[in-house]
Order: C-alpha cells, then structure tokens, then sequence
C-alpha cells in the first residue's frame, strides 16, 4: 500500500528459459519495479555445448536469484 492508502501495482514480467538469454534477462530486471518469475524446466544453468565439463559446476538458478528479492524462479515446463 502507498502513502495515500491505495494499492501500489507493480507488472509481472515472466522470462521462459533459465539459458544465457533468460538468465540476463531476469538479472536486469532487479532494479525496475516488477515481480518477475524465470521459468525454466530445469533447476540448474546448464551451457549445453560444454554439458560434460560444466555438469559438475552448474549453478542452482535459485541460488543465482536467491539475492534479488523480485524475481522468483519456477520449475515448470511452458
């Protein structure tokens, strides 16, 4: 709620795919006035050319947003 009683409203923003693109992507919203859901079907980043090699060290897309308090992420398929 604002200061003079009604209700602030903020957009909604949904970025499909947790990829270079959509990981950039939901990154620059943290400084706009939106809540912004990441869906993506995995839980982790993966770099699919380098899949062998990075399969060990894929960060958790939760733990990359974990910090930025207006985007959440959703394991879901779209």
């Amino acid at each position: 709620m604002s200061t003079d009683g009604t209700v602030a409203f903020r957009h909604r923003v949904v970025v499909v795919g947790g990829g270079f693109g959509g990981l950039f992507a939901a990154r620059r919203l943290r400084s706009t006035p939106v809540h912004a859901t990441l869906v993506d079907r995995s839980a982790n980043h993966v770099f699919q050319p380098m899949l062998v090699p990075a399969a060990t060290i894929a960060p958790s897309l939760r733990s990359i947003f974990r910090p930025i308090k207006n985007v959440r992420v959703l394991l879901a398929e779209v």
